[in-house]
């Protein structure tokens, strides 16, 4: 791609730019912090950046064998049994061996003509584990069996704001597609189609463009995690149906379609003919012809984006019920870094006595300790709120008081700091815990 191509593409395009707002509006939702606009994160010298201390961090990294293992899953999924996917079992399965994803909790969308629980893959494909469900009503649920009674989670919880915890094990407290689609569309748009080469050169580093830490969630989970214990998981989202396809047409012109083949942007003047020439197209063609087409979100992207960790010893349908019912989980941001290991458990006198989702008494000789692959602002939450900091890659708090304690970390890539691991909270008290 030649610089001049794409130093006129901007130029040609500041318009749109300055249209849709360059800076982020005081009046936004509150799931994220105010930060730079879409047009910055997305531009190619950021998302270069960005991969340049992505890289540097990845090779900071040394392997970590806590106490209590760690599995990989990944959870909200849609496939083509979705209307609004036409992703394939072998596509997820690809991408789950890619990323190292060993457990895979499908949510298709109910249907009038199929029943997409029955008809959905199920147990061990290829070295992967499925669960079968559904995503209805801002309910994500996997039926029971065997006498088990149903795993319910609340769903995109930005859209039910007074759905109380009655009912359900646990609740997303990060959304992928609630994340992206505080983005105002028409700035994003613009930004998108501004900065589509560089995007399409670095696309986990655009993909990470959109990262939140999810606030209001996150407030709303610590309130429900004082009154009980209380799940929460990350919800990929994934649909492997977010993407641009560029036409190139008589004339120089040039048309941009999005996923379901609907126009959302035409120019046959000097704009149209910088973007065909940023791309490396610069004869026009005797008839419309598609010269690129781009998936923001495939699979495998998305599934390294954000992945769901269980604390379990094995892998088969009571351990992956009980450790999303137990709240046995760890977030994790791996578009970031990889997480090699991890740990955020108690114990006295040396020995493990519990790990996240416990009820651990406290007594003389506990101690909180966390140990992470690689240095991080470490922050300890309790009872929902900001407890200490640290830098470093362990931690140890001797003597805690009782309370309910999680833990982030936080890493610095392309000059903002990024939430890298949230945890479930480890509930110290020698209190009974209430029955979820």
């Amino acid at each position: 791609m030649m610089l001049v191509s794409v130093f006129l593409l901007n130029v040609a395009l500041a318009g749109a730019a300055c249209a849709a707002g360059a800076e982020v509006s005081a009046t936004q939702a509150a799931s994220r912090p105010v930060r730079s606009s879409v047009f910055e994160r997305l531009s190619l010298s950021r998302l270069e950046r960005f991969d340049r201390d992505r890289a540097a961090l990845a090779a900071r990294l040394k392997p970590v064998v806590p106490p209590y293992p760690l599995v990989r899953g990944t959870f909200h999924m849609h496939s083509r049994l979705s209307h609004d996917s036409k992703g394939t079992p072998a596509e997820i399965i690809a991408a789950a061996k890619a990323t190292g994803t060993k457990i895979v909790g499908l949510t298709e969308h109910p249907s009038e003509t199929a029943d997409v629980i029955a008809e959905n893959i199920k147990g061990w494909h290829e070295g992967i584990f499925f669960l079968a469900g559904i995503e209805e009503a801002h309910v994500l649920l996997w039926p029971g069996s065997g006498g088990e009674p149903d795993l319910r989670l609340i769903s995109h919880p930005e859209g039910v704001p007074t759905l109380g915890r009655s009912g359900f094990a646990g609740m997303e407290i990060y959304n992928t597609h609630s994340d992206a689609k505080d983005e105002p569309i028409k700035r994003l748009v613009s930004a998108l189609i501004l900065n589509l080469p560089a995007i399409m050169k670095h696309p986990e580093a655009a993909f990470e463009s959109f990262l939140d830490y999810p606030v209001d969630f996150m407030a709303r989970y610590d309130r429900f995690t004082l009154e009980a214990p209380f799940s929460g998981v990350a919800a990929n989202d994934s649909h492997q149906n977010q993407g641009l396809r560029v036409l190139a047409l008589p004339g120089g012109g040039v048309e941009i379609r999005d996923a379901t083949d609907d126009v959302i942007w035409r120019n046959d003047g000097v704009a149209g003919k910088a973007l065909l020439a940023a791309l490396g197209h610069t004869k026009a063609p005797d008839q419309p012809t598609s010269i690129v087409e781009w998936l923001l979100d495939p699979y495998a992207i998305s599934m390294r984006h954000v992945g769901t960790y269980l604390q379990i010893g094995e892998i088969n349908e009571g351990a992956v019920r009980k450790g999303l019912r137990e709240g046995r989980i760890v977030l994790a941001f791996e578009n970031l870094a990889p997480l090699r290991g991890f740990g955020f458990w108690a114990e006295a006198e040396g020995e493990p006595v519990g790990t996240m989702g416990d009820r651990i008494e406290p007594g003389p000789g506990l101690r909180l300790r966390a140990e992470l692959p690689l240095e991080a602002e470490i922050r300890i939450i309790r009872d929902g709120s900001l407890f200490s900091r640290h830098l470093a890659s362990q931690v140890s708090l001797e003597h805690p008081k009782p309370g309910v304690y999680r833990l982030e970390a936080w890493l610095p890539l392309a000059g903002e700091f990024r939430p890298w691991v949230i945890t479930n909270p480890i509930y110290l008290t020698d209190k009974p815990l209430k029955e979820k």
